[in-house]
C-alpha cells in the first residue's frame, strides 16, 4: 500500500510537469511572455498565467517536499521528535506553498483562477489533516486515524492532480476540430 501512496505522490510531480508542457504548447502567449510578462485583461491569458504559477510553484514544492519527506523519515532521531518535525515542517510547508502562489499572483497582477483557488483550498485541507494527525499520533497517542489518514491524503492529492490537468485537457479537446468524443 505504501507503493500506491508513493505513486500518487510522484504522479503529482508528473502531472504538474505535464500541465507545464501543455500550458506552454497551448498558451495564447509565448513562454517568455508568460514567465516574465504580465497578462493583459484577456480572461484566457489571466487563467493561463494563474495556472502557470500554480504548476511551477507546485512542481518545485512537491519535488522538494518529496525529498524533504524522505530525509525526515530516514533521520536517525527519536520517533516522537521525527513525527513532530515531519508534521510541523509540512504544515509550515503548505502555508509557504500557498503564500508563494498568492504572492506571485499579486506580483504579476493576475487573477487567481478557480483552479488555482481550489488548489490553495486543498493545501489548507492538507495542512489541517497534518495538524489533526499530529494531535492524533503525538499529543493524544490514540492513533485513531491510522486506517484512513493515508486515504485522505491520497484523495487530496488525486483532487489536486485532476485540477492541475483540467485546463490543459480542456485546451487539448478544443484543439481538435472534430470532437466526436464529446
Amino acid at each position: 500500500m505504501n507503493f500506491f501512496f508513493a505513486l500518487v505522490d510522484w504522479s503529482l510531480i508528473g502531472s504538474k510537469l505535464v500541465a507545464l508542457l501543455a500550458l506552454i504548447f497551448f498558451a495564447k502567449q509565448s513562454v517568455k511572455e508568460m514567465l516574465v510578462g504580465k497578462p493583459t485583461s484577456d480572461w484566457r491569458e489571466q487563467v493561463e498565467h494563474s495556472l502557470l504559477i500554480v504548476a511551477i510553484v507546485g512542481f518545485i514544492f512537491h519535488f522538494i517536499g518529496r525529498l524533504a519527506s524522505d530525509a525526515i523519515l530516514s533521520a536517525n532521531v527519536d520517533d516522537g521528535i521525527r513525527r513532530t518535525i515531519y508534521y510541523f515542517f509540512f504544515v509550515f510547508y503548505e502555508v509557504i506553498y500557498v503564500s508563494c502562489i498568492l504572492c506571485w499572483h499579486k506580483y504579476k497582477k493576475c487573477v487567481v483562477a478557480k483552479y488555482a483557488r481550489f488548489i490553495c483550498y486543498l493545501s489548507v485541507v492538507m495542512a489541517s489533516l497534518l495538524i489533526i494527525r499530529y494531535a492524533d499520533r503525538v499529543i493524544f497517542k490514540s492513533n485513531l486515524l491510522d486506517g484512513i489518514y493515508g486515504y485522505m491524503v491520497v484523495s487530496v492529492n488525486v483532487a489536486t492532480i485532476c485540477l492541475i490537468g483540467a485546463y490543459p485537457a480542456y485546451r487539448l479537446f478544443n484543439f481538435f476540430p472534430n470532437k466526436k468524443w464529446v
